[in-house]
């Protein structure tokens, strides 16, 4: 669950981004799991969904091997891109929290390093 307010614009990395909306300190709590708005899915739910809903899930859903997890955040969360020097730091795969790494600026864009936070990036690797 966001624990900061924000708003999907476009973005200069990829597709989607997520801005936030008033600026945040470093170290304050960006994200954090939260099971009333973040849903988990096994791989077997996966499997009975429509492939075009499979490849959703697959895409905006992060991995979490020890669980045999997918993990969906609810809210703006699953758009983080992608950035070899992100904004957020992650204290765990799919069930941790992430931190502003440093002071941000309103309007800036949330970004993870997913080699972090997802054990399938983390595991087999892909190009950015």
């Amino acid at each position: 669950m966001m624990m900061v307010d924000t708003e999907l614009k476009p973005s200069a990395i990829h597709g989607l981004g997520v801005f936030l909306l008033a600026p945040v300190r470093g170290g304050d709590l960006i994200w954090r799991f939260d099971h009333r708005i973040d849903r988990v899915y096994s791989e077997a739910e996966i499997a009975t969904l429509p492939d075009h809903m499979q490849g959703y899930l697959r895409t905006y859903s992060t991995w979490h091997e020890a669980t045999g997890l997918y993990v969906l955040c609810g809210d703006n969360g699953r758009y983080f891109n992608h950035a070899n020097d992100p904004t957020t730091v992650s204290n765990g795969i799919s069930f941790g929290e992430d931190r502003a790494i440093r002071d941000l600026a309103a309007g800036e864009e949330l970004t993870s390093d997913y080699r972090t936070i997802c054990d399938n990036v983390r595991q087999n690797g892909t190009t950015f």
